[in-house]
């Protein structure tokens, strides 16, 4: 019989790099700011990772008051459509790997939509 060891990683497995990405988020609580504003968070994240994963990284670890809309997060209901560096986008489908993370990624409501926290 032979005993496999299910916490060590597979032979020959390279561990996968993890590196920063600022985050820059346009944000407006109308209880508390005259105005919308920027705010930038620093997050560890991988090249598989998309950009709705930097968000919920923020809210769950970073900053609770970080309200965003989203529903399956697979690509499928659009709930979570927001601006990307400037271009219309899902966070759900947008992969790091994708964008140029040597500079921060811009995230902020879709254009013509107020920002709104309910």
């Amino acid at each position: 019989m032979t005993v496999v060891d299910t916490d060590a990683p597979p032979v020959g497995a390279a561990e996968v790099p993890s590196f920063t990405v600022t985050f820059i988020v346009r944000r407006f609580n109308p209880e508390t700011d005259a105005e919308p504003y920027w705010q930038d968070f620093d997050v560890e994240m991988y090249a598989t990772d998309k950009v709705l994963d930097g968000l919920h990284k923020i809210k769950w670890e970073m900053d609770g008051s970080l309200s965003f809309r989203r529903s399956c997060a697979h690509g499928i209901c659009g709930s979570d459509a927001m601006r990307i560096n400037g271009r219309n986008r899902l966070a759900c489908k947008t992969l790091i790997k994708d964008l140029d993370v040597s500079e921060p990624v811009y995230i902020e409501a879709i254009k013509g939509l107020p920002l709104e926290k309910i």
